[in-house]
């Protein structure tokens, strides 16, 4: 049986801020207009903590680090270059994987990153449209400043792919963006097909997703591709489900548990410094909606309690401090029967018994919208 242990973990995604340059509609971390979620600490990542955690050890078997931006732009970070060098100073041939919106930062910043990289890593740039389009989900982000950022970084020498979230509103113009791609020296196009069109509190898709200003109005929508390849593979398959077992609720009491953080050998930092199996344990802390007595992580879909949000218990059950890397050893993190528990919960049969509604929300058997998001469409 494979477990969580730290002689088998070889990936390492880093949180290393909270803070963005944008505001897009869809990422937890914002609210109405922009607003940042209160639910999440505004925190940076200290490179001390890194330093103390990161052993020759643990780098020694490490295949990436990967600064995933799940709720914060790595760019953003005020020592983003110090952290690159000194994980570079630790091993010329270690994979340093950064996802960003490329927006933030002036000329030689990404210049910079390319020199550090040196051939051992990848920047994968979300831009999600061209520039009468990009600003629409991107919030807050110039297009030409991104594909600058993008371009600058990849004439350094730099390895580069273009993430593309297709919206309604974007998606005629992909074969641009794909043969941009190609002329700009990206090494590939990635269309993603988001998963984001789910109603969490009710547990079906949605076609639209409203765009709120600062007060909470509705002032325009996202809405979904009109073409079905494009659509999401998960989502499309809520009816065909629902047939199968009777509702979603029963889907996910009965489906088996595939945590791709254990097959992948990864977990997650947060920039609170908070070891994790994946960003989405992390969306139970901060995300404003599981806050909610009305999100299924919480309460059955007539209302009545079932539970309290069980992520949230979990971490208050071992103590957050003793999961963060600034706090403990990684040796003592791993030991903590927290991921004994955890692993043992994907065989409960029922969430009151303690089956974690958020693994088998992700990682199911049939409904797995976050991996489905895809790739390359050619």
């Amino acid at each position: 049986m494979i477990n969580f242990s730290l002689d088998q973990i070889t990936e390492w995604q880093l949180e290393i801020t909270t803070r963005c340059n944008a505001a897009c509609p869809q990422c937890p971390r914002n609210i109405n207009g922009g607003k940042v979620n209160p639910h999440m600490p505004l925190a940076d990542m200290d490179i001390e903590w890194i330093k103390k955690a990161f052993t020759k050890e643990i780098l020694d078997r490490c295949k990436q680090i990967f600064f995933c931006g799940s709720y914060g732009d790595p760019s953003v970070h005020p020592k983003l270059l110090e952290i690159l060098e000194w994980f570079r100073s630790q091993r010329h041939d270690l994979w340093l994987y950064i996802h960003t919106n490329g927006a933030k930062r002036k000329e030689g910043f990404w210049q910079e990153i390319a020199k550090i990289m040196n051939g051992y890593g990848q920047i994968d740039f979300g831009i999600d449209g061209l520039e009468d389009t990009n600003h629409l989900y991107r919030v807050g982000v110039k297009y030409e400043h991104a594909i600058q950022n993008a371009r600058d970084f990849i004439n350094a020498g730099g390895k580069a792919k273009w993430n593309f979230i297709v919206f309604k509103h974007n998606e005629h113009q992909i074969d641009t963006v794909k043969a941009l791609a190609k002329e700009y020296g990206f090494l590939d196009c990635l269309v993603r097909k988001t998963g984001r069109f789910f109603d969490q509190k009710k547990l079906e898709p949605m076609q639209k997703w409203p765009v709120k200003n600062s007060m909470g109005h509705t002032i325009r929508h996202l809405e979904m591709p009109i073409d079905p390849q494009y659509r999401n593979d998960s989502v499309s398959r809520v009816e065909e489900i629902k047939k199968k077992y009777g509702s979603l609720i029963d889907y996910f009491k009965q489906t088996e548990i595939t945590c791709d953080a254990l097959l992948g050998n990864k977990v997650v930092i947060t920039a609170e410094g908070i070891v994790m199996p994946c960003n989405f344990f992390e969306h139970n802390l901060y995300d404003a909606r599981f806050h909610e007595d009305t999100h299924p992580g919480s309460f059955d879909p007539l209302g009545k309690k079932m539970y309290n949000n069980q992520i949230i218990e979990m971490y208050d059950k071992y103590g957050k401090d003793n999961l963060k890397i600034q706090n403990k050893t990684m040796i003592e993190i791993f030991e903590n029967q927290f991921w004994k528990d955890l692993q043992s919960s994907w065989s409960k049969k029922d969430f009151k018994e303690g089956r974690l509604f958020e693994c088998a929300f992700t990682c199911g058997q049939t409904f797995t919208k976050c991996w489905d998001q895809g790739g390359s469409v050619r």
